[in-house]
Formats: C-alpha cells, sequence, structure tokens
C-alpha cells in the first residue's frame, strides 16, 4: 500500500488551495485508516485515529519541507500517532499468543463435540462466515504483537514498503527494522505454522472449526473482538485468498485481508473543520 502524490499538488495545498487540499486527504485517508485497522484493531478506534492524523497532516503541512519524500512524511505521522494512541477499546493484557491460542483451542474442542452429536455440514454462509473468522484471527495475531513490532510488521509484510522507506517512517536504523520485522515473523508465523490450518494442513484449527462456539457465545465467539466487514470487503478477501493460499506461506494469508473501505464521513468531518476554522492558514 503506497502514498505516492504530484508534487504540485501537495504544493497547491499547503499553499492553502481547498481544493488541492480536498484531493490530498482523498488520496492518503485510505492507507491511514488501513494502517490504523490493523494498528488498533477496531474500526471504530481506527475512524477516531484517522481523523486525528488527516487533522495533524493539515495543520503541520506547513513543517514538511521536502528533506523526505511526502508519502514518507505521511506515513511518518499516522506512525507516531498510532504508536501512543489511546483507544476507546484499550488492549487487554489476555491479548498474548497464549490466550489465543486457548480460546481457539477451546472453539475447536467445542467443534469436536458438536460433530460427535451430528452437528450439519457447512452451508455457503457457513463458509463465509468461516472467511470472517479467518480476518478476526488474522488481525488477533497481529494484537499480539507488542505495537512497534506491529507497525515494523504491517509497513513490511502486510504494505510492502521497503526497508530504507519503513526504517525512515519509524524513525530507526534499516537495521532496527529488519530486527523488528524478525521477532514479529518468527512470532506470528511460527504461531501460524503450529497451529493454523491455512498454512499447514495438520493444524488442528481451521476458521469452519470456530463456527459453532461463535454461534453459541454470539459474535465475539472463542476470538478476541474482531473486525467488522463488509460484504464488498469480504469479496475481495476471498478473490485474492485463493492465490495467497497457493505460495503456502504465514505471509500471504496475512496479506490475504481485504483494503478497508475509509468512512466517507470521515472527510466531510476534516472539510467542515478546516473550512470553518481558517486553519490553513500556513
Amino acid at each position: 500500500m503506497k502514498i505516492a502524490l504530484e508534487p504540485a499538488l501537495v504544493e497547491r495545498a499547503r499553499s492553502g488551495e481547498l481544493a488541492a487540499l480536498d484531493a490530498l486527504l482523498r488520496a492518503i485517508q485510505g492507507p491511514i485508516y488501513n494502517l490504523a485497522v490493523r494498528m488498533l484493531g477496531r474500526r471504530e478506534d481506527a475512524q477516531d485515529a484517522t481523523q486525528e492524523i488527516l487533522l495533524k497532516v493539515t495543520t503541520h503541512l506547513g513543517s514538511w519541507r521536502g528533506e523526505s519524500a511526502f508519502g514518507t512524511w505521511v506515513w511518518s505521522v499516522a506512525s507516531h500517532h498510532l504508536l501512543n494512541q489511546a483507544t476507546r477499546s484499550p488492549q487487554r493484557a489476555e491479548v498474548s499468543f497464549d490466550a489465543l491460542a486457548e480460546r481457539l483451542d477451546a472453539g475447536s474442542a467445542f467443534a469436536e463435540r458438536a460433530a460427535e452429536q451430528g452437528g450439519a455440514a457447512l452451508s455457503p454462509e457457513d463458509k463465509l462466515e468461516a472467511r470472517r473468522t479467518a480476518l478476526a484471527c488474522t488481525q488477533a495475531m497481529l494484537m499480539c504483537l507488542n505495537r512497534p513490532l506491529r507497525l515494523a510488521y504491517v509497513l513490511d509484510v502486510i504494505f510492502g514498503l521497503e526497508s530504507p522507506h519503513a526504517s525512515a517512517v519509524q524513525g530507526i536504523t534499516p537495521a532496527a527494522h529488519r530486527q523488528r520485522v524478525a521477532r514479529a515473523r518468527s512470532a506470528v508465523h511460527g504461531f501460524m505454522e503450529q497451529r493454523c490450518g491455512l498454512v499447514a494442513a495438520s493444524a488442528a484449527c481451521s476458521c469452519a472449526k470456530q463456527l459453532p462456539a461463535k454461534r453459541l457465545a454470539g459474535s465475539r465467539g472463542t476470538l478476541p473482538p474482531g473486525l467488522q466487514v463488509s460484504d464488498t470487503e469480504l469479496d475481495q478477501a476471498e478473490r485474492g485468498l485463493r492465490e495467497l493460499l497457493a505460495m503456502g506461506d504465514a505471509a500471504a494469508v496475512m496479506r490475504g485481508a481485504p483494503a478497508y473501505a475509509a468512512p466517507e464521513a470521515m472527510l466531510r468531518g476534516i472539510r467542515l473543520v478546516v473550512e470553518h476554522s481558517g486553519m490553513l492558514r500556513l
């Protein structure tokens, strides 16, 4: 996921042209929102954070002097904000790989008991729900990482930023970035290779096995609170998943999440603030 803007557009926005600012914000809101979703784990928190980041970008446009690419600067503003973001749904101590493993084991055990009692075969609706479960589970794995490791992993493995770019965004050396990515990969991919049926055919857990417990317990099921995914986003993820799974590795599964659509109301709110506050007087 890239942020690439014409220099002329950035300069027009910096000079106070509202139409240019609107185009700039429209171009960057999607990438920022998708980073926020993966860092915070809930779309409501991601929307709040994205609005705050867009306001920061708007009010600090004059501080960008061109020492780095504009996209790098935007990613840096977003990343530093998200590393320190206080959410409405604070991360809890139980968000760990051990706790997630216990929840998944409980879901699988419940499914096995249900199957022994003559559980029905999966319907087409169940298969879609299993895909939603996969998205919730991969997000839960991200939330098991501390924020610096999560940020490095998302920028590198999921968004595909090259090491020099990703390290500049985080304000660390390329060597330090590579170390963070290696630690995050070891934790996430090691967990998936042991437990995830999408990665290892011998793994005990599958997305479908989590469905009986999810139905019994409501939307939460055995997983931590996950993302709300629209039907369009689910279709997008489903189309890409087949190709990614053919690669047969954990990174491919983690990249299988869709590009989450940023709410249009978010940009309208920023526009109203800018128009009524005069904050673009740089």
